[in-house]
């Protein structure tokens, strides 16, 4: 499938993305991927109300405190976010301000940085090839707690 990327990095959140990490929906789930010390992706599902974008460059996630996704973001304090949604395919690197700090018991977050943002968007000759669905947990409770958390952690 031949996609059709932004010529430039953005780096900034687009109002559609800032939007959909802000809505409501614990069953939403995007990919957070770092970087491990054999330098190979290592995948983590984050929940929608684990992620808080504070700005339009600036997100905080919410990890478990002795996960192995903390531990690379401690020690390479890089990580790209994949957002896949009905209609929506969306890539964002960034760069950790800091290592994981304690959110809540047995719970960490990481600020980070917006590097660079992609939308991955079908071609014309492409245009039923589409997302219709997104990644979903089923029968997840919402955390409101650490959606609340993330919003003002200190």
């Amino acid at each position: 499938m031949a996609s059709v990327f932004a010529p430039t990095p953005q780096s900034s959140l687009p109002d559609r993305i800032t939007a959909w990490i802000r809505s409501e929906g614990g069953d939403h789930a995007l990919l957070l991927i770092t970087v491990d010390g054999y330098m190979r992706p290592h995948v983590m599902m984050l929940a929608r109300d684990e992620v808080f974008a504070a700005s339009a460059t600036h997100l905080r996630v919410a990890l478990g405190a002795t996960s192995q996704s903390a531990e690379n973001l401690r020690l390479r304090a890089s990580a790209t976010l994949a957002i896949y949604d009905a209609d929506l395919a969306c890539f964002i690197k960034t760069r950790a301000m800091k290592g994981p700090q304690p959110l809540l018991p047995g719970t960490v977050y990481c600020d980070l940085t917006v590097e660079d943002v992609r939308l991955d968007t079908p071609t014309k000759a492409e245009a039923t090839a589409r997302l219709v669905t997104g990644l979903r947990f089923e029968d997840r409770a919402a955390r409101e707690d650490i959606r609340d958390r993330l919003k003002n952690p200190s």
